[in-house]
Parts: C-alpha cells; structure tokens; sequence
C-alpha cells in the first residue's frame, strides 16, 4: 500500500472518530442542559424556576388571593372583599364585637345606644337639610288576645331614625294609615314582613323579643260564676 493512501485512511478514520464523539456530546447535551428560559416581552414576568407567567392561567402564584385561591372570580358587578360579605348580614360581627350596648340576644341595642349617648347619628348626609326633632308621642295598641300584653309603640325613638313620610307617606302607599284602628295587624303579617316587620326581625331587633314592645299589663279578665 502506498504511503498517501495509508495517510488518507488514516484521515477518514480519525474523522469518523471525531464526527462519534461530537455527535454523542451533542445528543447528551440536548437530553440533559435545561432549555434556556424564552425571552418575555415588556410587561411579562416570570415566576420562579424561570417559568413563564400565563396571564391567561388564573393558577399563577401573582393570580392568588391571601388563601391561595384564585383572585377576581366571582360576579364582576360585586365587591369582592370580606368586609363587604360581611356587611350583608343584618348584625355584622364587626359591629357585634364592639362596646355598642347588646340586648339579650347579642344584638346591638341601637336604642339604649342612643339614649345612653353611645353614639349620635347625623340626621341626613346632607349638610344643608334642618334636622327636626324627634315627636315625643305613645301609642297604645290594644292585642286581640286577653293573655298577651298590649304595645306601646313610642314614636320619639322611631322619628330619631326616620322621617314620618318613611312610613305615613303615600309613595307605594304607607305603610301605617296615621288612624287608630285603620291598619288591621297581626302578628302573622309581621312576620311576613308586613307592618313593623318592614324593619324588625331585619335591620331592628327580631320578633321574637316579645317584651320590648308589647310592655302594657292587660287589665285582668273577669271570671264568670
């Protein structure tokens, strides 16, 4: 064999070695280095690890509220916070933990509030509106049943919270006729909402807190011989 051909065998060969081990370097670096991070444009983040933010991925560390789940879900149209759950019931905790005064139930005694000087309400929003004073007026309300006392119903606090067209006024009709005897009530049709119940039972102490209001000893009931 002559000299050139065994040097240019010698070449081939030393090639194909060389192209073996490149080409298994290459593979094993392809199967093993992580691939580098994409680029992210203005406005993107990236999450730790080097892991693209998802704006359309509400699972994202950056979409989670302070319990781990996923923030601004829900109806669009409503606050999302707590406090605003909160308030929607008629005796918010907030309120009930306070050093307002309680009635038996644990429910805040707005009338002793006020009476007490615990609080003192502005009497509208708008600053250019006289206030008037409260109408200092009784009425008794005589209970159809001989065995359940009559009600007192005091106009001086409930005029403190509310104007007297609130409930004598003619816009959806009232709903007390200003007349003794004109409004028919039952306790039934409280409890439905009717009458006082458009407030107790609601935003006012409940019904079942017989004593404040019905405060008036029926007179005692002559038994037959």
């Amino acid at each position: 064999m002559k000299a050139s051909s065994t040097k240019t065998l010698l070449k081939a060969a030393l090639l194909c070695s060389l192209s073996g081990v490149l080409g298994i370097a290459v593979v094993d670096k392809a199967f093993s280095a992580p691939a580098a991070a994409p680029k992210t444009r203005a406005g993107e983040g990236r999450q730790e690890g080097g892991a693209k933010l998802d704006p359309s991925d509400p699972s994202n560390v950056i979409y989670l509220d302070t319990s781990g789940k996923p923030a601004g879900v829900g109806d669009p149209t409503k606050p999302a916070s707590t406090v605003w759950k909160a308030g929607q019931g008629w005796h918010p905790q907030a309120l009930t933990a306070s050093t307002l005064p309680k009635d038996k139930y644990g429910l805040i005694n707005w009338a002793k509030a006020v009476t007490d000087g615990v609080i003192k309400p502005k009497h509208s929003i708008d600053p250019k509106e006289e206030d008037s004073d409260p109408m200092d007026l009784d009425v008794l309300i005589e209970t159809k049943s001989d065995f359940v006392d009559n009600v007192v119903y005091p106009h001086k606090m409930h005029t403190f919270w509310l104007k007297c067209e609130i409930c004598h006024g003619t816009v959806g009709g009232p709903i007390f006729m200003p007349a003794a005897g004109q409004n028919g009530m039952t306790m039934a049709g409280i409890s439905q909402g009717q009458w006082c119940g458009r407030c107790h039972g609601k935003i006012a102490f409940p019904l079942a807190d017989c004593k404040r209001c019905h405060t008036s000893p029926k007179k005692p009931v002559a038994v037959k011989k």
